[in-house]
C-alpha cells in the first residue's frame, strides 16, 4: 500500500505562506514552550493527537476516523487520509520551521479508531523539508525521501513510546530510505522486464557499515545467472552512491550488499562509491 504523491505534498504547499510571513527577529515557537504550542495548534484543528519529544526527534500519534481502511485483508488509505495528513503536517511544519529547537526528524504514527490494529507511519528529515520549501527538491524526490511503513498488530495497540523509544539518527534513516529506493530500482530493472520478483529489501547501519539485503527471486525455476546478479548489484550500488552523495554523508567505512539465495556478499569501501555517482 503506497499513498499517493499529491496528498503527501499538501503539508509543504499549504503552509509555505504561513512560514514566510512568520519570519521575525525571534522564533515564533520557542523551544521552551514547544510541546504546549503543538498541543494548542493540534487542538485548534480538532486533532486527537499526542506529542512526544525524544532529544532531536518529534513524534506525533494521531487517531483519525476513516483515515485508514482494510481492503482484502490489507491496510489501505481511507477517504479521510488526505484531510488527516494535510492538517497534521501543516501543524508540524508550521512549528518546526519557526522554532529554535533542534529537531532533526519527525514521525507521524496514524491510526483509525474504526480499523483497530492498523497503523501507518511517516518519517521525515527536517533538512529535506527545508530544501523542499526552497525549491531544491521536487515532489517526486521528497516522496522518495519519506519513509512509509504499515503495521497490523491485530488485537494489540501500538503507542508512540513503543514506536519511537529513542532519538532517530541520520545513518539509520538513510538505511531505511535506501532499502526502499533499492527495492524500487530493482523492480524497474528486473521485475518489470519479467526477470525476477522483488520483495521488500532490508537495510541497517552497524559499526560504520551500511548493509542491504536484496530480496530478489527468479520468476522461473532456474536461479539468477551471474550477469543478472551483477546487474542487481550495479543498480543497488548506483542508488546508494547517489543518495549518500546528495546528503553529503560520509561518516561510514563501507557498504555491504547481500544476496541471500547464494549467500553472496559484495563489500564496497566508501572511496569506491564515487565511481557510481
Amino acid at each position: 500500500m503506497t499513498p499517493s504523491k499529491p496528498s503527501l505534498s499538501l503539508g509543504i504547499a499549504s503552509v509555505a505562506l504561513l512560514v514566510a510571513t512568520g519570519c521575525g527577529s525571534g522564533p515564533t515557537y520557542p523551544k521552551e514552550h514547544l510541546a504546549e504550542s503543538f498541543q494548542q495548534l493540534l487542538a485548534q484543528e480538532q486533532l486527537n493527537a499526542k506529542v512526544r519529544f525524544v532529544e532531536h526527534t518529534l513524534a506525533v500519534q494521531l487517531a483519525y476516523p476513516n483515515a485508514l481502511a482494510r481492503d482484502g485483508g490489507k491496510i489501505a488509505l481511507g477517504p479521510a487520509f488526505d484531510e488527516a495528513s494535510r492538517k497534521t503536517l501543516q501543524v508540524i511544519h508550521r512549528v518546526l520551521l519557526s522554532t529554535d529547537a533542534q529537531i532533526h526528524f519527525y514521525v507521524l504514527l496514524l491510526s483509525d479508531p474504526n480499523v483497530p490494529g492498523a497503523y501507518l507511519t511517516m518519517v521525515r528529515y527536517m533538512d529535506d523539508i527545508r530544501r523542499a520549501y526552497a525549491n531544491m527538491l521536487d515532489t517526486t524526490e521528497i516522496f522518495a525521501r519519506t519513509i512509509f511503513d504499515v503495521n497490523d498488530v491485530g488485537a494489540n495497540t501500538l503507542s508512540i513510546e513503543q514506536y519511537v523509544p529513542r532519538d532517530i539518527q541520520l545513518e539509520e534513516f538513510l538505511s531505511w530510505q535506501l532499502a526502499r529506493r533499492i527495492q524500487h530500482a530493482l523492480i524497474q530493472e528486473l521485475q518489470e522486464s519479467g526477470i525476477a520478483m522483488v520483495d521488500r529489501c532490508g537495510g541497517e547501519f552497524r559499526e560504520g557499515e551500511f548493509a542491504f539485503t536484496l530480496n530478489v527471486v527468479p520468476q522461473g525455476t532456474y536461479p539468477l545467472d551471474d550477469e543478472t546478479i551483477r546487474k542487481l548489484f550495479r543498480a543497488s550500488t548506483g542508488v546508494i552512491a547517489k543518495v549518500l552523495a546528495s546528503y553529503h554523508f560520509d561518516d561510514f567505512q563501507a557498504v555491504r550488499l547481500i544476496y541471500p539465495p547464494t549467500g553472496r556478499n559484495l563489500v564496497l569501501p566508501k572511496a569506491s562509491l564515487k565511481v557510481f555517482r
